[in-house]
């Protein structure tokens, strides 16, 4: 019977041609690229075959769930009306992940010219471009993605591909052939029609989704916590002509750009709607702008309504133009303004229109009514500010001052989205886990049920829930290591989305004390010293010079530190620290060392020995320039003066030889038993 079976397998796997059969399969479990990959049972093992083919009407490329690829998908796709061409998920488990190695020169993913084809269920993440949907040739129409989530894919802003202060990100060659200048998350690029974007969970990009085209609907799109340094300023529609954007959440959607960061940039947007849409929590970092909703440049007929802007940094709405003509036909009506630009930046007002200087009437041309808004101003923030008067027509309607956040919500009662809490991080040596997530909602809309689910985004096994529809419920892990787990809950009109970070110990691991760097911007008492970078100022693009600031912060569940040329890098954890270490011998850290360093050192003080010298250290060898994440075991048992309590941490990221690159730190744990 096993000789049948080898023999029957040989049979079905001589083939690995594409050939017409219409379903294809992919599954980097347990399949092999000589195989036909036409069934679940001889599905390929990785995009070998299929990349630089072009799906015909009626296919489907399957990706089993539970994969993870590291490899560009590259694809063509000529659906019809009546036979679209699919690329989603098949199986059960967590969705197929395309993850690269964190590189600004790779992509997840792109499809070039295609008709009538729907993305599905998919994850793109660790990238310098996520999923790019490229138009090479203009006349093209049909397109839906859905149900994706786009993670980590960062570096590329704009034409400024040195901005991101990422030492070996330098002068890399990047993707230049797809017509997306960015790291988006999803980037759809100019010369398609009929193009849909829903249901996509966009986070810790540097532009949650850069989408150019005609007929565009992007709708229930949730942008969040997105902390790139110095490339992360906002998603962004450009040129989208007959368009609407509705019951979406833009929640600190960008973070730090030296030209600025916004909710979104809307470039030359012609008959555009904005619906329903809450922009919120953009953050103060530095940048110019910091606000909701950016009209960069030119347009004509554009209408939001409904949208709620609550607590950003900047003014909630800009019309700028700079030089560029702005926008004309513009309406803002039924919002609501919740204390936005308290960093007192542009007016400070509310809505903002640009006319600094001499004031060029070819420029500041804007035309608009602002009509039947609600809002509750900061301290010192006007609710309207017009620079250029005597040449933009801009008409005040109707719109009242509250005192108070409940009384604006009862005058203008649009639904808020629904607050999701997946709980503290756990960390156990127990595979069955309780989840404490809570979910709660504003009873809006009117005759909506709140749905709720959980799922896995990343781990070394698997997870199976009780139930995936409660927020409160247990979960079984198959297999020891860090997972990553979201909930969601959704209203039926707007959802938001939230993290849980889950370390599963191995049998017999005990931890005293660790910094797990999963809340953005907290660096958890940790220090840097001597890491030799500086501000950068690059090679201007447009007359505009770049600039790139020291990347040494948190985010996305990482603690990000750049070194250029230094001999005496470290970092140094906060004093004080009193953990008992008498039995608890090991540190482990666990990152991705992207320096050039062979090898680190991890030095100590103790209430015993409290002075760092030559006896408080161990150095240990770490892979230079490496693509993968690592844990790293550095045993203290030899120590003499690991005793006691343990009073500060120093890892030292060079032995004394310069060191350029950049560490990602991911965890650091102190316990015994590995």
């Amino acid at each position: 019977m096993k000789v049948f079976g080898w023999l029957l397998l040989a049979f079905v796997c001589a083939s690995p041609c594409l050939v017409r059969a219409g379903d294809y399969y992919v599954d980097s479990l347990s399949g092999h690229n000589d195989c036909a990959g036409t069934s679940p049972e001889t599905a390929w093992h990785d995009f070998s075959i299929v990349n630089g083919r072009t799906l015909e009407a009626g296919d489907s490329l399957l990706i089993r769930r539970g994969s993870v690829i590291n490899q560009e998908l590259r694809v063509g796709a000529k659906g019809t009306s009546n036979q679209w061409v699919v690329i989603s998920a098949y199986g059960e488990g967590a969705r197929p992940v395309i993850r690269r190695t964190w590189r600004i020169s790779e992509r997840c993913a792109v499809v070039t010219d295609p008709d009538c084809l729907r993305v599905s269920g998919l994850a793109f993440s660790y990238a310098g471009k996520g999923l790019v949907v490229h138009y090479a040739t203009r006349g093209h129409t049909g397109l839906v993605i859905e149900d994706c989530v786009a993670h980590h894919i960062e570096g590329i802003y704009r034409e400024w591909t040195n901005c991101s202060g990422i030492p070996e990100w330098r002068d890399a060659e990047i993707l230049r052939d797809d017509g997306v200048m960015a790291s988006a998350g999803i980037g759809v690029s100019a010369g398609g029609r009929n193009i849909t974007l829903r249901d996509c969970d966009l986070f810790q990009n540097s532009w949650g989704f850069w989408i150019a085209g005609e007929k565009v609907t992007v709708d229930r799109v949730n942008v969040h916590h997105s902390y790139a340094f110095n490339s992360s300023p906002h998603p962004a529609l450009l040129g989208p002509l007959n368009s609407v954007m509705q019951n979406c959440v833009f929640d600190a959607p960008g973070y730090h750009a030296f030209a600025g960061t916004m909710g979104i940039m809307l470039c030359n947007p012609r008959n555009l709607t904005v619906r329903n849409c809450t922009f919120r929590n953009q953050p103060d970092s530095g940048s110019h702008d910091e606000g909701g909703i950016d009209f960069e440049n030119s347009g004509d007929g554009c209408l939001i309504d409904a949208c709620t802007f609550e607590n950003n940094a900047g003014a909630a709405i800009e019309v700028l133009g700079l030089s560029a003509p702005q926008p004309k036909n513009v309406t803002i009506q039924r919002s609501r303004f919740i204390r936005n630009n308290w960093a007192l930046k542009l007016g400070p007002s509310e809505i903002f229109v640009w006319g600094q200087g001499k004031k060029d009437p070819k420029v500041c041309c804007s035309t608009g009514v602002i009509r039947d808004n609600g809002y509750v101003l900061a301290p010192d923030v006007c609710f309207f500010t017009n620079q250029a008067p005597a040449s933009t027509q801009w008409t005040l309607q109707d719109n009242t001052g509250y005192a108070s956040v409940k009384e604006l919500e009862q005058a203008l009662p649009l639904n808020r989205p629904p607050v999701v809490e997946a709980g503290d991080d756990i960390m156990t040596g127990q595979r069955r886990v309780s989840l404490a997530g809570k979910v709660s909602d504003d009873a809006k809309p009117a005759r909506s049920l709140l749905t709720v689910r959980w799922e896995m985004l990343e781990g070394p096994g698997t997870v199976t829930f009780k139930n995936a529809a409660e927020p409160d419920t247990r979960a079984d892990f198959s297999a020891p290591g860090d997972y990553l787990l979201r909930l969601v809950g959704d209203d039926g009109e707007l959802w938001t989305s939230d993290l849980l970070h889950v370390c599963i110990l191995p049998m017999g691991i005990t931890v005293a004390k660790s910094w797990e760097f999963n809340k953005a911007l907290d660096k958890e008492g940790w220090s840097e010293a001597e890491l030799g970078t500086t501000e950068r100022s690059e090679t201007p693009v447009k007359g505009q010079a770049g600039k790139s600031l020291p990347v040494n912060y948190v985010a996305g569940g990482y603690y990000i530190v750049a070194v250029e040329n230094s001999t005496k890098a470290r970092l140094i954890s906060a004093d004080r620290l009193d953990v008992d270490i008498a039995t608890r011998k090991t540190v482990c850290v666990r990152m991705q060392n992207s320096t050039s360093a062979k090898r680190m050192t991890l030095a100590f003080t103790a209430q015993t020995a409290p002075a760092l010298k030559g006896g408080n250290r161990v150095t240990f060898e770490v892979v230079p320039n490496d693509r993968e994440e690592r844990e790293y075991f550095v045993d203290f048992a030899r120590v003499a003066e690991w005793t006691g309590r343990l009073q500060s941490l120093t890892l030292e990221l060079t032995d004394g030889t310069a060191v350029t690159g950049t560490c990602r730190i991911d965890a650091i744990r102190i316990g015994d038993g590995w």
